[in-house]
């Protein structure tokens, strides 16, 4: 029998961590050449995936709005319950890690840390921070689609154009918004195709990652930011953990059900450290998997993808408290609270993308809290290492999302019924 897509990866997974190891111990002068292949696989395939995000974002986007009848005040109760949906999910996530930050912190293993002097070392990086908080006009709001399209940073704006558009397009003939539609269609289409195609050499990418992981040593970092990192690991897992229970009562669909519907995504999430690019697949099994309606799913997905980050609402909580227990400064829940919602307001503005460092966007929150901000930017540097968890909350907190609108709205359609084509398996098998 053949092997599922998800038996081959895990193979060729392990595969590659073992022809790693062995060429470090019998023949390292190999290991050099190998990591170069192996990074100009990972880095063709990640690039791939990311081109098909703004042309399938945009079709699906366009073709849902256009395609959606509903009298206004059924569209102004699905607005309410994807804005309800969306920052109840954000608090529900930062009260998690709050208390998860909170519980591990009081354990007898942490009492002796504390971190080092840092002094003014790391201050000249706070200049690009005032840049970087001007430039989110431009990302929101760009001057050039084109331009905006090729940016992962400005995927918000191009979708406010998309929507803006959309509306529009209702507003002109019949047959123009017709046509528009077919065209949006037929991309969205193609499209899915393609990513059908880079799905299958998803064996490929894992074995080329698993050669990377076994001769990569590049974990230098002090013990402090190795705690942060373990603590991080533990809220960011406990936190996607949380999502499953959530989402099976919330939404009235079981538990493993739910689970077999995000792992292939999940697995992107994984291999890509980008969460838009698992938008294609969350569209796919939303409703193959769920029988979540497509004209829900295809709204609240891609704007899940350009809005709704979880793991920010992980990692900033975290990172406040870990710095204040370790410096020994103390806030008031009202504080808390209110660095909370500072953090939920600039949520939009978190890239769905690979990241190697952050800190620097949230960074005027933190100093307004009474945080240094040097501490801020040194753990910000450990994010490349746990970027893995946080984009697969992400990408699990996106298809959470569907499930719970969908719920609010009541609409949902026997599991049969959908509008997205046919992709190859890449999660485990099912009964049946």
């Amino acid at each position: 029998m053949k092997k599922s897509l998800t038996a081959q990866s895990l193979i060729a997974l392990v595969l590659g961590v073992a022809i790693g190891l062995l060429l470090a111990r019998s023949y390292p002068a190999a290991i050099p050449n190998g990591l170069i292949v192996a990074d100009d696989a990972i880095r063709i395939w990640t690039n791939a995936f990311r081109l098909m995000v703004a042309p399938l974002v945009v079709s699906q986007l366009f073709y849902s709005i256009t395609d959606y009848q509903a009298s206004k005040g059924e569209a102004a109760r699905l607005a309410v319950s994807i804005l309800a949906v969306f920052v109840g999910l954000l608090v529900f996530i930062a009260a998690a890690s709050t208390l998860v930050t909170l519980g591990f912190l009081e354990l007898p293993f942490f009492r002796g840390l504390a971190f080092p002097d840092l002094g003014n070392a790391m201050s000249p990086a706070q200049s690009t921070v005032a840049a970087t908080a001007r430039s989110w006009i431009d990302n929101v709001f760009p001057s050039n689609l084109v331009d905006a399209a090729a940016r992962p940073e400005a995927i918000l704006g191009l979708m406010l154009f998309t929507i803006a558009f959309a509306r529009a397009a209702r507003r002109i003939s019949d047959p123009l918004e017709q046509s528009l539609k077919n065209l949006a269609q037929a991309v969205r289409d193609a499209t899915f195709i393609i990513v059908g195609w880079l799905v299958r050499l998803a064996p490929l990418l894992l074995l080329a990652l698993g050669f990377r992981s076994s001769v990569d040593t590049g974990l230098d970092v002090g013990r402090m930011l190795l705690v942060y990192i373990v603590i991080e690991s533990i809220a960011c897992v406990t936190c996607t953990a949380l999502l499953y229970p959530l989402s099976s009562l919330g939404g009235r669909v079981s538990l493993a059900r739910f689970a077999r519907a995000v792992f292939p995504a999940q697995v992107v999430a994984a291999t890509t450290r980008s969460s838009l690019a698992t938008v294609p697949l969350l569209l796919r099994d939303a409703g193959g998997g769920l029988g979540l309606p497509a004209r829900t799913s295809g709204l609240v997905i891609p704007l899940a993808g350009a809005t709704l980050k979880l793991s920010r609402t992980v990692s900033s909580p975290l990172r406040l408290i870990f710095i204040a227990h370790f410096l020994g400064l103390s806030f008031s829940i009202e504080q808390i609270l209110v660095f909370i919602i500072t953090i939920i307001a600039l949520n939009p503005l978190t890239l769905g993308v690979p990241s190697v460092f952050s800190g620097t966007g949230s960074l005027p929150a933190f100093v307004a809290a009474g945080v240094p901000a040097e501490y801020v930017l040194l753990l910000g540097a450990t994010t490349w290492v746990v970027d893995i968890f946080l984009t697969v909350i992400n990408s699990t907190g996106y298809m959470a999302a569907a499930v719970l609108v969908s719920r609010l709205l009541a609409r949902r359609p026997p599991p049969n019924h959908s509008n997205a084509p046919t992709l190859p398996d890449v999660g485990p098998a099912t009964a049946g």
